[in-house]
C-alpha cells in the first residue's frame, strides 16, 4: 500500500494537488504538555487537544460548587452538585447542600430550561437556558450541555477554529476571537486552555462581562480541567472543582433525564409568549 505521507509526485497541477491535500490530512496531532514556542503552534495544539467532540453519548460527573454574590449583600454557599445526560439530548443538575438536602433540580434540553426547587414546591421554565439561568439568579454565560464538555476537556463550543490577533504574554499566550459571545482566549505556552473571556445577555440589564478560568488540571494523558471558575463583571463568582467524572458508551435512557414535578407543583414560565412545558 503506498503511503501518501511519503510520496512525491511532480507530474501534474492535479497530482500535486493530491500530494497536498494528503499531507494535511496525515499531519501528526501535537502531543499534549508540549511547549510551543510561537502562538500558532499552541493554538494548533489547543485545536487538536482540546476542541474534539467526544464520541461517548453521555456523561456522569460529581463536583463540589462555592458559589459567591455580592448583591445586596455579600454571601458564600458550598453545594454538592452532581449532572448527568447525553450530550445529543437532555442534560441535568442537581444541586444539594453539603448535608445532603436537595436544593434544586434542574433540566436543559431542545424545549429550553426547567428549574424546580422542593423547599418552594416551585418550577421554574424559559425557552432560553442562558436568559433562564440569569432570571433566576444563576447568570450561566452558556448552557449545562456546553458546560459539561468543558469539564471533560472539550471547548470546542467556546472557541473559533481561527482567531484574529494574538499576543505573548508571560507564559501565556492572548488571542483575540470573534465567536458569538468570545472575545479572547488564553493559553499557557502548551495549548492549555487558561483564560475565556466573553458577555452574557443578561435579563434585566445590558450584555455582562464574564471570565472562565481553569485553575488547576488533572494528570490524566490528556490533563481535564480539574478547578474551573466562572467570574462575572461584578464579582459574582462560581468555583467548580470537579471530583469524579465518566462518559457514558451507552445514551441514558429517558426516565433517568426527566424531571417529573410532584403533584401540586406551582410552574412559573420567564418567558413571555410560551404557555406549555414539555418534559
Amino acid at each position: 500500500m503506498i503511503n501518501f505521507c511519503n510520496v512525491f509526485i511532480r507530474f501534474t497541477p492535479m497530482a500535486a494537488l493530491l500530494v497536498l491535500l494528503s499531507v494535511v490530512g496525515c499531519a501528526p496531532k501535537l502531543p499534549p504538555g508540549t511547549i510551543q514556542e510561537t502562538p500558532e503552534a499552541a493554538w494548533r495544539s489547543f485545536r487538536d487537544n482540546y476542541c474534539a467532540p467526544t464520541e461517548a453519548p453521555g456523561v456522569l460527573i460529581s463536583a463540589s460548587l462555592r458559589y459567591t454574590r455580592v448583591v445586596p449583600t455579600r454571601r458564600t454557599n458550598l453545594t454538592r452538585v452532581s449532572m448527568w445526560g447525553n450530550f445529543d439530548g437532555a442534560m441535568r443538575l442537581d444541586i444539594a447542600a453539603g448535608i445532603g438536602k436537595l436544593l434544586a433540580h434542574i433540566r436543559e434540553n431542545g424545549d429550553g430550561l426547567l428549574v424546580y426547587y422542593p423547599s418552594e414546591n416551585i418550577a421554574y421554565a424559559h425557552i432560553n437556558p442562558v436568559l433562564g439561568a440569569t432570571r433566576l439568579g444563576m447568570p450561566f454565560p452558556f448552557s449545562l450541555n456546553t458546560l459539561a464538555r468543558v469539564t471533560m476537556g472539550d471547548f470546542s463550543e467556546l472557541a473559533p477554529k481561527k482567531y484574529g490577533n494574538a499576543r505573548p504574554d508571560g507564559d501565556h499566550y492572548i488571542y483575540e476571537v470573534n465567536h458569538g459571545s468570545i472575545r479572547s482566549i488564553t493559553l499557557d505556552k502548551a495549548g492549555h486552555p487558561i483564560i475565556i473571556e466573553g458577555t452574557a445577555p443578561d435579563a434585566y440589564e445590558e450584555k455582562r462581562m464574564w471570565q472562565l478560568s481553569v485553575e488547576r488540571y488533572g494528570d490524566e494523558p490528556l490533563p481535564l480541567p480539574g478547578r474551573v471558575v466562572l467570574t462575572m463583571d461584578d464579582g459574582e463568582q462560581g468555583v467548580l472543582r470537579v471530583k469524579s467524572r465518566e462518559l457514558k458508551t451507552k445514551a441514558w435512557p429517558n426516565e433517568s433525564t426527566d424531571l417529573e414535578l410532584p403533584e401540586g407543583a406551582l410552574i412559573k414560565r420567564l418567558d413571555n409568549g410560551y404557555t406549555s412545558i414539555k418534559q
